[in-house]
């Protein structure tokens, strides 16, 4: 293999799947774990594929939305009439989803292919353009000659990558929001409507060009950006990650990566995650404070001081992160913590991926971009309203907020 700039030291977590005083299962979740992520980089390098790619496998792991099952009533038409039948819809456990977004060439699908071959996952991908319609993504009936067929998208599978979702219209979004909030797609054949279950896990990751806006783009609809667990946001490769890629392209051609866990593991390692790491009440105090922090950040005197005259009385924040937000922080904060080799949630395991959980559903006040100008725009904003700027020390509301009460 050749040599990776900057690889990041894996010893201790390695170190962890011996440690006698984690649980059996604990000790498996972490070989799992370590496994894929050594997998993975093996195909690719680089600092922020690093961390894009423990976030996907954080989101992966984690639950992202989840609901009850449901007992319900629906229309169908048997044999010309119109019957209602009663069914039964099971509970989803959705993964958490992740959205990349940053210049194509980042090797964003191929990590996607990646995690699915390293966990033996069914892998789908979906090219999004605006000609692509809700049934070229969920179910197509098609007839050839005397014969009627069925066709099943790539959304019937267990990683699903929705590559430059912004391109698709808001219809086919739609039919993609359906499967991302509650594991299902509906479609109508033979005159039914038919409601089928995703399989278990499903996770999506979606990526974002910033490059193409205007023509042919359509801008993710509140709700659907709210699906997402965390969005990452990365920029164009340094000079030692492009040597790297240079001297990785070659390895390919002699690489094939395969099976390191399988379905059963994952859904083991999940369920033991769900379950078995506990976070205290003092913590879910602390993710609520963070959340509920976020709906208006200058009540807090050290944020911003100097900007609190600029805002001539008009809010700062439209539309905040909400519930789901703070349900996405504390089943993200779970995973990281039992990647940790920790069975209780802290602090710390809530701040790691606080940023990317919240940065992507913060409606701003578009009257006030001048003041998000001077921060790069609002993304820059977001970023330095979260996590402070150590250059010109200023705090953000990880520093402000209380860790205890």
């Amino acid at each position: 293999m050749p040599k990776i700039t900057e690889k990041k030291d894996v010893t201790k977590y390695r170190a962890m799947e011996s440690d006698s005083r984690l649980h059996e299962r604990h000790r498996k979740v972490l070989k799992q774990v370590n496994d894929i992520l050594e997998g993975i980089r093996q195909v690719v390098v680089g600092n922020a594929l690093e961390r894009i790619a423990s976030a996907v496998v954080v989101g992966l792991f984690s639950l992202g939305d989840s609901s009850p099952g449901f007992v319900k009533k629906i229309k169908k038409q048997v044999r010309g009439e119109i019957v209602i039948e009663q069914i039964r819809v099971e509970p989803s456990k959705l993964a958490g989803h992740i959205l990349l977004k940053g210049p194509p060439g980042g090797g964003k699908t191929l990590m996607g292919k990646t995690l699915a071959s390293l966990t033996d996952l069914l892998f789908g991908r979906i090219q999004m353009t605006p000609d692509k319609t809700p049934r070229d993504i969920t179910v197509r009936r098609v007839q050839e000659g005397e014969e009627v067929f069925t066709y099943y998208g790539p959304i019937f599978s267990n990683i699903l990558l929705a590559d430059e979702i912004n391109r698709a219209t808001p219809k086919t979004q739609s039919a993609l929001l359906e499967a991302m909030s509650e594991g299902a797609v509906t479609y109508e054949e033979a005159g039914n409507t038919i409601t089928r279950q995703l399989d278990n896990p499903f996770h999506v990751t979606g990526t974002l060009n910033p490059v193409e806006k205007g023509e042919g783009t359509y801008n993710l609809p509140a709700a659907q950006l709210d699906r997402f667990m965390f969005q990452i946001l990365f920029e164009l490769p340094d000079a030692e990650t492009i040597d790297a890629v240079l001297e990785l392209t070659e390895a390919h051609e002699k690489m094939v990566i395969g099976p390191v866990t399988d379905l059963a593991s994952v859904l083991d390692a999940r369920d033991f995650i769900r379950n078995e790491i506990e976070v205290p009440k003092n913590v879910k105090r602390y993710i609520r404070r963070l959340i509920m922090a976020t709906y208006d950040p200058f009540t807090f005197k050290e944020i911003f001081p100097e900007l609190k005259e600029k805002l001539g009385g008009q809010p700062l924040v439209l539309l905040p992160p909400n519930s789901r937000a703070a349900m996405h922080l504390q089943n993200a904060a779970k995973t990281i913590a039992c990647f940790s080799g920790e069975r209780v949630v802290d602090s710390y395991h809530v701040q790691k991926r606080f940023f990317e959980i919240v940065n992507h559903r913060f409606i701003l006040n578009d009257n006030l971009r001048p003041l998000y100008d001077e921060f790069g725009g609002p993304e820059g904003f977001i970023k330095a309203l979260i996590t402070g700027d150590r250059v010109t020390g200023r705090k953000g509301l990880l520093q402000v907020v209380p860790v205890d009460e």
